[in-house]
């Protein structure tokens, strides 16, 4: 059975035909078949290439001298190296100093059987090659194992630049300067096209240096230098561009500077062979190697890091939700199987039962007529503990016939019933810390899991926004060091490093805009050095928002229980509210200012306006005196102009509009009333130019009714916030004769559409 054919391998055949030219270049460097290309193919053979595949190439430019001494000094130093790497392999060991001193020892018959130069010049030519194999070894790992694909350190780079100048200075004596100068301007143009910017001046640097070795001129840096300058000024924006302007700095240079004086005038015409194919190869083929390359330009382990980190942290908030929901549960479960009230009127009635009629000398005549008693005294006991003290007329009248003690049971009820309350208030503060520590574990399991979702958000390997967003900071005159793009759409974020002093200009955020399409605005900014800032920026609200407020405290009193509270929730929603504490001066004050920041603080951590303000009315309930708390909240949204109005107590609320006033009212008792919270809630869309108004009871009550108060409202419409609430309350003052007898506040937010 035939052995299966092995495809065509073209990356393999292409490192080796690479080595072949250099091969071929390294051995015209002097122009007497130079021993330069050992070095090269001990390096080839190091870093993988086949040994006996290696030899037949390096040897084979050596053939065309036609002279045996030439080929046997070459071919006896190569089969030198090849039994050298075939021992290292067959022991299984990595050549290190080793390999300088077979170089050396493969060298020895280049100087004593050639006749080419004199013996001293061959010793130095041999001497020169021993170092030069351990560059030729990095420099090999640059081309035919790393590539672009992969970073390079400077060793690297250093190495492949002596290598690229050695080998094409051979390449020069073969083929001739302008030959080679059009090659290395094809270099320099394509390198615009497919690396950054900065990279395309060293490749311009180091394709001078064949040229500069040749002629010994350190002119010919500066052709190079301009075509590569106006590579990356016209890249960007047109390949045209890029070749009109190559033409005409070479046609500047032959006519104004004497660096082409030695070369022929037709030869100035090889430079159209590299324009004309830069400038026909469609811009597509350069972005598909371009996007071969993002290994290269990315930090893709960075990314990797960054993408991990993130993952794991939302994971483990999502775990830490999970025990938060598992504690709820076990919370709500184990409230479903105990009902306080019931067990404690069954344990009053069977101690009754005991004390009153297990004694008894009537109770088997109870049951003979078929009355039971202990039964009689749990309905009993149900009445008694409803009214909290029971006397002889709350008993039945069946029970009162037949039972021949009543005032007994009615005296022993009572006083179990007033042991049992102590008992009864303790398991019933027991009930409502478990309902608070119950919404706490909710809230904090929904925040986490939300949290979890927004770290969630990868960044994505290409980083094409990223890139896109650095090469029009670039073209506004910003350079940025690094930029990470994490998400899309309008929850996109983009992270930018920087200089500081460019972090402040104008045209960063316009540039941004001109890539992503949106108003972005910079949420946060950390110094990373004295240089260097790094700056996160997210979309801009469509809104922004303007505030004011007006008071006055009631006129007995030095210290107002009116406060109120503007608070950024999240980036782009804020929370506003009005707390009108029951009453006025210090205690009030001390409630409503209170109630405002516990309010502030459970908004800003992310927990639903349902588990809030049950919390904070369980946490006011606590409090043993009557000081209550009427809350005006509002959550608005200023990408969309979502409006939520929540009122618990509070009097009427109002949103100014351009064509009229609405009102928003509620029903709710204050909160710390009562144990279960029923707010009311009222959602509403603004628009730019809308006002909404909050007032607390001081004011409500001077206008006397709503409607008295939307017809003043009604001429106010055009006013800001500050003359708003100030008229508004001076309004309240003249109604009440200039004196105030309820704490005033009048709160007003102003919405208006942002400039772009």
């Amino acid at each position: 059975m035939k052995n299966p054919k092995k495809p065509f391998n073209l990356k393999k055949f292409l490192k080796y035909l690479l080595s072949l030219v250099g091969y071929v270049f390294l051995a015209a460097a002097d122009g007497n078949f130079a021993p330069f290309a050992l070095p090269l193919f001990a390096a080839n053979v190091y870093v993988g290439l086949s040994p006996f595949s290696s030899f037949v190439l390096y040897i084979s430019p050596y053939l065309l001298s036609f002279s045996l001494t030439t080929v046997l000094g070459a071919g006896i130093g190569g089969f030198l190296v090849t039994v050298f790497f075939l021992i290292m392999k067959r022991v299984k060991t990595r050549p290190g100093l080793s390999l300088a001193f077979i170089t050396a020892f493969a060298l020895l018959p280049y100087v004593f059987m050639r006749d080419c130069h004199n013996l001293t010049v061959r010793l130095i030519l041999a001497g020169v090659c021993v170092p030069l194999v351990f560059i030729f070894v990095s420099a090999a790992k640059v081309f035919l194992v790393k590539g672009l694909k992969y970073r390079l350190s400077t060793d690297e780079i250093v190495s492949a630049a002596i290598l690229y100048s050695v080998v094409f200075y051979g390449g020069i004596n073969l083929f001739s300067a302008p030959v080679y100068e059009a090659f290395a301007i094809a270099l320099t143009l394509v390198s615009a096209m497919i690396l950054k910017r900065s990279h395309c001046a060293v490749v311009a640097l180091v394709t001078a240096l064949p040229l500069f070795f040749n002629s010994e001129n350190p002119a010919f840096f500066a052709p190079l230098a301009l075509y590569s300058l106006v590579a990356i000024c016209f890249s960007p924006y047109s390949k045209l561009a890029v070749a009109i302007s190559t033409l005409a700095v070479k046609v500047a240079l032959w006519n104004f500077t004497d660096i082409y004086d030695e070369w022929s005038f037709a030869s100035q015409f090889f430079i159209l062979a590299p324009v004309c194919a830069f400038l026909f190869t469609p811009s597509f083929a350069f972005r598909k190697i371009r996007e071969k390359l993002t290994v290269y330009k990315d930090n893709n382990l960075g990314k990797y890091a960054l993408n991990r980190n993130r993952l794991d942290l939302s994971g483990k908030l999502f775990e830490i939700s999970a025990v938060f929901d598992e504690m709820s549960a076990s919370l709500k479960k184990l409230s479903n199987e105990t009902n306080i009230e019931k067990k404690a009127e069954k344990d009053i009635a069977d101690e009754l039962f005991m004390k009153c009629c297990s004694d008894c000398k009537h109770l088997s005549s109870c049951r003979d007529k078929l009355f039971r008693s202990d039964e009689e005294l749990g309905k009993i006991v149900t009445l008694a503990t409803a009214k909290g003290r029971l006397n002889l007329a709350d008993l039945p009248s069946s029970f009162s016939l037949k039972c021949k003690y009543p005032e007994s049971i009615v005296e022993e009820a009572n006083e179990l019933i007033d042991g049992c309350e102590r008992e009864l208030l303790k398991a019933e503060s027991l009930k409502n810390g478990r309902e608070l520590i119950l919404a706490q574990t909710d809230g904090l399991s929904e925040a986490l899991k939300s949290l979890a979702v927004n770290l969630s958000m990868r960044l994505e390997g290409k980083n094409e926004v990223g890139n896109a967003v650095a090469e029009n900071l670039m073209s506004a005159g910003i350079y940025a060091f690094e930029t990470l793009a994490f998400g899309e759409g309008d929850s996109i974020e983009i992270n930018i490093l920087l200089p500081k002093k460019q972090a402040a200009s104008p045209l960063l955020l316009k540039a941004v805009k001109e890539v992503t399409g949106k108003n972005m605005v910079i949420c946060d900014a950390f110094n990373v050095s004295e240089e260097l800032t790094a700056v996160t920026l997210k979309r801009a609200p469509l809104f922004d928002a303007a505030f004011s407020v007006a008071q006055k405290t009631k006129s007995d009193k030095e210290k107002s229980g009116d406060t109120h509270s503007v608070t950024k929730i999240s980036e782009g929603k804020f929370l506003i509210a009005l707390n009108d504490g029951m009453g006025s001066g210090e205690k009030a004050s001390e409630t409503s200012a209170t109630a405002i920041s516990l309010v502030e603080t459970f908004y800003k951590a992310n927990l639903s306006s349902e588990t809030v303000l049950s919390t904070v009315n369980k946490i006011l309930s606590f409090n043993g005196e009557d000081n209550f708390t009427a809350l005006d909240v509002g959550v608005i949204d200023l990408f969309s102009g979502g409006a939520d109005f929540i009122k618990i107590g509070s009097p009427y609320s109002f949103v100014i509009t351009r064509d009229a006033v609405k009102i928003v009212e509620g029903s709710s008792l204050p909160l710390g009333i009562l144990d279960e919270l029923h707010p009311t809630v009222c959602k509403t869309k603004l628009s730019s130019g809308d006002v909404v108004v909050f007032v607390s009871d001081g004011i409500s009550d001077a206008f006397g009714s709503s409607s008295d108060l939307i017809d003043f409202l009604s001429t106010q419409r055009a006013l800001n916030p500050k003359t708003l609430a100030d008229n508004i309350l001076q309004k309240a003052l003249s109604l009440d004769d200039g004196v105030a007898k309820d704490d005033m506040t009048a709160f007003c937010v102003r919405i208006f559409e942002k400039a772009s």
